[in-house]
């Protein structure tokens, strides 16, 4: 019997629908509160219960603005709607926002373990839509089946205890829920203004953050730094204790080697202070070295790097490497120096160089000779990894790597080298090598340990080399990390989430028989320090345009300046004991005691708002210099950014597939006809489904000339023949854009916008065309151009 016929009337259906919104709305907040606090789990144990509930309602500001702004609108529209088709639309329109509510809070736990802060637009960059680095498949692999099964039924405990609840009871509980959460709402926004102790990106909605840093600029704000002439150019810091230089040694240093251990930071290293014993060869070699206990990586990126050891120059404050952005850049490399002095050059790579483009890096910098995995055959094999966002992560073993290294040198054991190496099996995702020893529990971290053993037997063995060989006397070998690693310290994995100690306080030692007996120095020092370094000893002249200064110069100061620009942008600096972090995005300082918190565990800020203030001020000062020195290098190279130096054509890499005709595009630039292309090469699917190895098979690169305008603005690119063979039948013409290159910008899918409605979408790393239509690139427009806008209006 219905409720009609005991004599209860039914209850409307926009009442009905108003309810199922309410209990959703009240049944989210519970949820997202949960979240909230699992997140803040380590900040709201061991205060007061007042304080943790004041942290709290502050955590969940914007969570519980979002729910009550959803139920609130959803709510107010169903009742008006009156029940009927509409109401029931909006109805399942809330169920599936709510959902997607849900779900970033989910995944906003996974953003937070491994980057401490959200996912923002500065990540999604970084990773490799734009050919960087590892953020988004860290977090792939970090979403295990567990997560997932927490994720559905999350879902299924939203939608289902709302829809019981709904038929039930009335929407008096709920109404009260609202009532409370708006409560804590205006309680928490009470609180910004306060300091608690959490940084300002673990309180932040993860929709908020990641809405907020769309067409965000990434520079840095609030550092305005004195302005410098070129006579000033000097970092603000005290100088350094001269280190005493070398004697000249019998027998003259002819050969440089820079080893490079990828993604190893001081803390992970034996000899300086890491737990584990997997870097046996390099301790027990410091006892021909001179070893620095306070050396550090300038940013904490492989491509990076990269610039700071071979140009000898803290790289340009920005999310682009240098390189990247000026890819004319009249620089004079470290590889130009050792070949003009009669040195021959190669670099070696376990790894693919076309990660990062470090191939075009290199080559651009002057080696003779480039090499990775892929020109030489490994008894122990190639390591692979499928990647969802990268091509390029292969490697082969490190030792490998060495025995090229080693047969390159013994072409010409004669004549004076200089050869880098940088392992590969430290970078994620952590390749372990044959035989691995149980370090550790947890399987990630165990795995790099295991690489890193690896990569110093790789050391090894290239050092037992040089003493056979008998070059050990002539060779100076640098061993250093590239960057650090991070394993959950402050809240971050992997390498480029910040600039604390674990991502770029680096081992780096000097290695010669003849100039070194074991000794260790605080001196602070850079990568950017290594050309310069490596002139002096091997008595070479120093370019003066070098940023970087050999360790040995009486004029040394005791500083350095490191930034990472992906994670909010982070920019700091070291000077003696004290550390300083300044995020450029928000505001927010971290100020540290080295020497009684080398852990950075105890932020001084708060407690120490003058020297904070004094050291934001050095920090001003440093960048301001720092800037000041890049204009100048670029000024005096006539460097042009990349824009200026291939505006004559568009590049599209796409591919397709086929039914009875090959897909084929039409461009346009600003309004303006460019011309067409065809994918012959796309597999055909008439009479089968084709596989999306096929596919990518098919990848075509085409170059269309183009002329333009001072300021181009967009452009514009139409699929034009979908075929279909219908229902049930695999025939069907698609065309798929990988990405599209103009002045030296790639744009990606997450840069595209649809022009027609249910045409196209996002599909794996492409933009697939499932119908006829049309997607629009607005493009990157420089300060000239954007200059003469401003003054138009």
């Amino acid at each position: 019997m219905n409720n009609t016929e005991r004599g209860t009337p039914a209850r409307p259906a926009n009442q009905s629908q108003a309810h199922f919104i309410l209990w959703t709305g009240a049944i989210l907040g519970v949820f997202l509160a949960v979240v909230r606090g699992i997140a803040l789990s380590d900040a709201l144990t061991g205060g007061t219960i007042a304080r943790s509930a004041l942290l709290l309602m502050r955590g969940l500001g914007q969570d519980w603005l979002i729910v009550l702004v959803l139920t609130l609108v959803f709510t107010a529209l169903v009742r008006t709607a009156n029940g009927g088709v509409l109401g029931r639309v909006l109805t399942i329109l809330f169920g599936v926002s709510a959902t997607l509510v849900l779900l970033t809070g989910l995944a906003n736990l996974v953003a937070l373990r491994m980057l401490g802060a959200p996912l923002t637009m500065d990540w999604v960059a970084y990773s490799d839509l734009t050919h960087t680095d590892v953020a988004l498949d860290y977090m792939r692999r970090v979403v295990s089946a567990k997560v997932v099964v927490v994720g559905v039924g999350s879902i299924v405990v939203l939608l289902g205890a709302a829809a019981v609840l709904a038929r039930t009871h009335s929407g008096a509980v709920p109404k009260l829920m609202m009532g409370l959460m708006a409560f804590a709402v205006i309680s928490g926004f009470a609180q910004r203004s306060s300091s608690s102790g959490v940084s300002v990106a673990r309180l932040q909605n993860p929709i908020v953050a990641f809405a907020t840093s769309v067409g965000r600029d990434s520079g840095i704000k609030g550092l305005d730094g004195p302005a410098t002439d070129q006579a000033g150019l000097a970092m603000p810091f005290a100088p350094a204790d001269p280190l005493p230089h070398p004697g000249k040694p019998a027998k003259p240093i002819r050969n440089a080697i820079i080893f490079a251990y990828e993604s190893t930071p001081a803390n992970q290293t034996k000899g300086w202070t890491g737990p584990h014993d997997v870097t046996p060869n390099l301790t027990a070699i410091l006892d021909r070295a001179l070893a620095f206990d306070r050396a550090y990586a300038h940013v904490p990126a492989s491509n990076y790097f990269l610039v700071s050891a071979f140009a000898a120059l803290i790289p340009e404050l920005s999310p682009i490497s240098m390189l990247s952005n000026w890819p004319d850049l009249d620089a004079i490399f470290v590889p130009e120096v050792m070949r003009a002095n009669g040195l021959r050059t190669a670099f070696f790579n376990s790894s693919d160089n076309r990660f990062q483009d470090t191939e075009g890096l290199v080559t651009a910098a002057g080696f003779e000779q480039v090499g990775d995995y892929r020109d030489w055959d490994c008894e122990t094999g190639v390591y692979e990894y499928a990647s969802v966002t990268d091509k390029y992560l292969n490697t082969s073993s490190d030792l490998c790597t060495v025995s090229e290294i080693v047969k390159w040198i013994e072409q010409r054991p004669d004549d004076p080298f200089f050869v880098s190496f940088r392992t590969g099996m430290t970078h994620y995702p952590y390749f372990s090598g044959e035989n691995p020893q149980e370090y550790v529990a947890d399987k990630t971290y165990n795995d790099y340990l295991n690489a890193l053993r690896v990569g110093d037997e790789a050391f090894g063995k290239l050092m037992a080399y040089l003493d056979q060989s008998g070059l050990a006397d002539e060779t100076l070998v640098v061993v250093l990390g590239d960057h650090g690693e991070a394993f959950g310290q402050h809240g971050t994995y992997v390498h480029a989430a910040g600039i604390n100690e674990e991502n770029v306080h680096i081992p780096m030692a000097l290695i010669n028989p003849q100039l070194f007996n074991g000794t260790r120095s605080d001196l602070i020092v850079g990568v950017a320090d290594i050309g310069p370094t490596i002139t002096d000893l091997l008595e070479f002249p120093t370019p003066s345009s070098w940023q970087g200064r050999s360790v040995f110069d009486a004029d040394r100061k005791n500083g350095i300046l490191f930034f990472s620009p992906w994670n909010g942008f982070l920019v700091g600096f070291r000077e003696d004991d004290e550390k300083f972090i300044y995020n450029g995005n928000t505001g927010e300082m971290a100020l540290y005691d080295l020497a009684t918190d080398p852990g950075e565990l105890n932020n001084l800020a708060a407690t120490k708002p003058e020297q904070a203030a004094a050291a934001r001020d050095k920090l001003g000062t440093a960048v301001a210099v720092h800037n000041q020195y890049i204009d100048w290098l670029l000024t005096r190279s006539g460097a042009a950014k990349l824009e200026q130096t291939d505006a004559n054509e568009i590049e599209i890499v796409a591919t397709g597939m086929r039914f009875k005709s090959a897909p084929e595009g039409w461009v346009m630039m600003d309004g303006e006809h460019v011309g067409g292309f065809k994918l012959t090469s796309a597999p055909s699917n008439a009479d089968r489904a084709v596989t999306q190895a096929e596919i990518d098979a098919a990848l075509t690169t085409f170059h269309m000339p183009v002329t333009t305008g001072p300021c181009p603005r967009n452009i514009e690119l139409f699929f034009l023949n979908d075929e279909w063979a219908g229902e049930g039948q695999t025939g069907d013409t698609d065309l798929f854009i990988r990405s599209v290159k103009f002045a030296g910008t790639t744009y990606y899918f997450n840069r595209f916008t649809a022009l027609n409605e249910r045409t196209g979408g996002a599909s794996g790393e492409y933009y697939r065309f499932w119908r006829n239509g049309g997607i629009r690139i607005d493009l990157d427009l420089d300060q000239t151009c954007l200059s003469n806008d401003l003054a138009q209006q």
